[in-house]
């Protein structure tokens, strides 16, 4: 490959004022060239220079504006890290293909292995701005940018669409433009997300959409739904009342952290994909589930826990799931009235007998940080248990001292991320009752307690 002349003139310049400032440089005239070469791994910088290009795994991401073309499937990344000593920055590509890294004063050198991209950078006092082309390439099996227009990264995909960490605990802001959609075409995405989110939160969705405005919250949120042509008896019945529960959320736990409009998005997974995944704002939900008030208002649900809180560590994935799980519930039962909520309870109740006669792992809450891999673990496990454990929480110390206590956590939490011993710690401090063998009994042990109707002891 043929090597752009601007790379031979940085180090012929570096090596010039590396020179000049050594004692003992001495005047002469002289001409020294370096070889670089790039070859299908990135950018190799010969004769033990490879050394400038830095891994560095520990710089924070900021956040990330992202310039798609949908049609020429490439985009350019701009990336704003923390400010640090360090002259390097490494983060999870996939399969991406870089076409060039720069910043303001110009190209900057980077190395590309394994999916991984580490690019050279200047110690700075100041936060540091990287721009990063590529083209990304479409994943059907959900892990990435799928050909059927939408997107899902959860739980770790996201370096298939651009440079990230996808680390549950690590937070960022985004932008997000897409150009080149194809004609007749909807293209249903934020622009941008101005709480720290998860890098799996962002998200777009292409097809022939259609927009019902459902009304606003009393905090002025503004709760839409956008589904596909020909599926809006399923959107209209499925959604009838989200409206109702996000201002029950807003309400109960406190302001929605991602803007003042939020919608439910129709996806098209495929036959026999349902549920849904919380790309807030434009939360998506498969199109077999439309016609489900209880995966819109799960999703939303989100919003407080496992996007506004993040979670600390995949072990954590109960503190996402379970109490999400919980807040549904909670929000059926009072939009819609006692006996929708018991109905759910209902579902739930089978959903756990299910579970547990599965052949899927059944503690919800491992112990540990970073040393499981989610995929293996998901399941009905955490969703289930981790919502009985809370309404076993909530017979245990009374339903109003719970909701201060999941107030507390996400007015302490959002925009950051937590662990389930976190929220532990908060119900004490709220309530004085130490959940910790309760939440062994339901997340830490296989099998389920005696009495799944019971207050915890």
């Amino acid at each position: 490959m043929i090597i752009d002349s601007r790379w031979k003139l940085f180090l012929l310049l570096w090596l010039g004022i590396c020179l000049a400032m050594s004692t003992h440089a001495h005047e002469t005239d002289f001409a020294l060239e370096f070889e670089v070469e790039s070859d299908e791994t990135g950018v190799i910088f010969r004769d033990g220079f490879e050394q400038l290009v830095t891994e560095d795994w520990g710089r924070d991401i900021i956040s990330t504006a992202l310039d798609v073309n949908v049609m020429a499937q490439s985009a350019t990344a701009t990336i704003v890290v923390r400010a640090s000593a360090s002259l390097g920055a490494s983060f999870e590509i996939g399969d991406l293909e870089i076409t060039d890294v720069r910043n303001e004063s110009g190209p900057l050198m980077f190395k590309v292995n394994g999916g991984q991209l580490d690019v050279s950078l200047p110690s700075s006092n100041a936060d540091a701005r990287i721009e990063v082309d590529y083209r990304y390439l479409h994943h059907d099996e959900f892990e990435g940018v799928m050909s059927n227009g939408s997107t899902m990264l959860w739980p770790y995909y996201c370096g298939n669409m651009f440079p990230c960490k996808s680390d549950p605990a690590d937070g960022l802001t985004f932008e997000l433009s897409l150009s080149n959609v194809s004609a007749g075409q909807v293209a249903i995405f934020p622009v941008n997300i101005p709480a720290d989110a998860p890098s799996y939160q962002i998200a777009w969705a292409i097809g022939d959409y259609e927009h019902i405005e459902l009304g606003a919250t009393d905090a002025g949120t503004q709760v839409g739904v956008w589904y596909l042509a020909g599926n809006q008896d399923d959107a209209v019945v499925g959604t009838s009342s989200l409206t109702a529960h996000f201002d029950w959320l807003e309400k109960s736990y406190g302001p929605y952290p991602f803007g003042n409009e939020v919608a439910s998005v129709e996806a098209t997974w495929g036959p026999g994909a349902s549920g849904g995944m919380e790309h807030h704002p434009f939360w998506h939900v498969g199109s077999a589930s439309m016609s489900s008030a209880l995966i819109h208002v799960h999703e939303a649900a989100h919003g407080w826990f496992g996007d506004g809180v993040r979670i600390a560590c995949w072990e954590d994935f109960v503190m996402s799931e379970g109490t999400a799980s919980y807040l549904s519930a909670r929000a059926v039962e009072a939009v819609d009235g006692l006996p929708a909520g018991d109905q759910v309870w209902a579902r739930y109740a089978s959903a756990l007998q299910a579970a547990q006669q599965s052949a899927a792992h059944k503690i919800a809450w491992p112990t540990g940080c970073g040393t499981i891999d989610i995929l293996e673990y998901f399941s009905n496990i955490p969703y289930m248990k981790g919502a009985y454990f809370l309404r076993a929480v909530e017979l245990r110390i009374g339903r109003i001292n719970l909701d201060k206590a999941i107030a507390k956590a996400f007015e302490r939490f959002v925009g950051d991320a937590a662990s389930m011993q976190d929220m532990l710690d908060v119900i004490q401090e709220v309530s004085g009752y130490d959940a910790t063998m309760c939440a062994n009994n339901w997340l830490r042990t296989e099998a389920l307690p005696a009495d799944v109707n019971a207050a915890c002891p």
